[in-house]
């Protein structure tokens, strides 16, 4: 009677857990259903059929939002590959230096960087915005690669640094012993040892840049260098009417968001998994 009643009590606990997940499935992806649905209607569909999946679509949104889009992605994916690549050198570097090497004032330099993270990231706004003036690459892509790497770095230089060391002295002494210097113990030992959470760092790095809106807004006026966060609003403000052609730019500007997941799924749980346990 006893293990009955386990069974049941069982198989009903498992049901209610898969309903949960399938409620939360739910409504993760109905607002990117409806998204995709509007992104094929005009105007007068949106209007009086916005939930009808009938007929007829209008493909030629996606290729209007294409167009005016274009230039936004290239300086996007520009912005976020060079923000994400100056990120991961000097986090890994600076990992490096503060787990393995001994130089004077490590610690007060590593305490130092440890406390930015403390600071609210509105705070460095302005400070930001005046010193991106005066190093005069205000309408460049370096006012968006160099102070998105900045911002980034304390937090992963934390990371970097808890991994480093944890990592096996003996294995670092052995190749000084060898006569290997510290830019070759870097590369050929650090590196790959931290590949899953530079791959993480990376994902994770790229994908706040791609979605970033205030920072390039006040530091890039130039229309061609602008990244796509900031071109989305402006398509809304100047083609408010126009609900087909904006859910298509907004699904198309997910799209290499979701390639780069799906060729990186794999780097990105292998990170999240190795964090849970060093920190």
């Amino acid at each position: 009677m006893k293990t009955k009643m386990r069974k049941r009590n069982s198989k009903a606990s498992e049901f209610f857990k898969h309903f949960y997940i399938l409620c939360v499935l739910v409504a993760i992806f109905f607002p990117f259903f409806i998204m995709i649905l509007l992104s094929f209607k005009d105007k007068k569909q949106v209007v009086f059929d916005f939930f009808s999946l009938s007929g007829p679509y209008h493909p030629e949104n996606y290729v209007t939002a294409f167009t005016y889009m274009r230039p936004y992605f290239v300086n996007t994916i520009i912005m976020a590959i060079g923000t994400a690549v100056l990120s991961i050198v000097l986090a890994t570097l600076a990992g490096y230096s503060f787990g393995k090497l001994k130089f004077p004032l490590s610690k007060i330099f590593y305490g130092v960087i440890f406390s930015k993270m403390l600071l609210p990231g509105v705070m460095n706004l302005i400070p930001s915005f005046i010193l991106a003036k005066d190093l005069g690459i205000l309408n460049t892509y370096w006012a968006v690669i160099l102070f998105g790497a900045g911002v980034n770095m304390p937090f992963w230089v934390f990371v970097m640094t808890v991994f480093v060391r944890g990592m096996p002295t003996a294995l670092f002494e052995s190749m000084r012993l060898d006569g290997a210097s510290e830019l070759q113990i870097y590369r050929w030992l650090a590196l790959p040892m931290l590949k899953p959470m530079i791959a993480l760092m990376g994902m994770n790095i790229f994908l706040a840049v791609w979605n970033d809106y205030i920072w390039p807004l006040v530091t890039i006026s130039t229309q061609e260098l602008r990244p796509l966060s900031v071109g989305i609003a402006m398509m809304a403000t100047t083609y408010p009417q126009e609900t087909g052609m904006l859910m298509a730019g907004y699904v198309l500007s997910s799209i290499p968001l979701l390639i780069l997941f799906v060729f990186a799924m794999k780097q990105f749980v292998e990170g999240l998994s190795a964090g849970s346990i060093k920190l």
